[in-house]
């Protein structure tokens, strides 16, 4: 019918509804994630959580994807990305590095999709 005053309407973002990851690569990896972390550390992954909180970098933020908790305590904060040629894809790598040199008691990765299934996954050393 006509538009009356006072409607209201409302726009659902149902992507984020039916899955919870920002991208498609993300939600790949939160399948198989766990595995490489396990594989990396050798050591059970207690907990994954998904963009948990962001990290006060100088002049910005930066929140990565992924943090598993391993069972001996530690932290693994995992950045990943679709490809290496995406638009923001030095921007984020660049975040990953900074906060790995201000926070040297976690650990750092990313992984980033190299077709058809695979990925190139690195341990950041600050």
């Amino acid at each position: 019918g006509a538009k009356q005053d006072g409607d209201m309407r409302a726009k659902a973002q149902l992507s984020r509804i039916l899955s919870p990851y920002r991208s498609k690569a993300e939600e790949a990896w939160a399948v198989i994630g766990s595995m490489w972390i396990e594989d990396e550390f050798k050591l059970k992954v207690s907990r994954e959580l998904y963009e948990p909180f962001s990290f006060n970098l100088p002049g910005e933020s930066y929140t990565p994807d992924f943090l598993y908790l391993l069972e001996d305590g530690s932290m693994v904060f995992c950045e990943v990305k679709g490809s290496k040629l995406q638009k923001n894809y030095r921007d984020a790598r660049s975040k990953l590095r900074a906060a790995a040199e201000l926070h040297p008691w976690f650990f750092w990765a990313q992984a980033t999709q190299a077709g058809r299934g695979a990925w190139d996954f690195e341990v950041i050393k600050p």
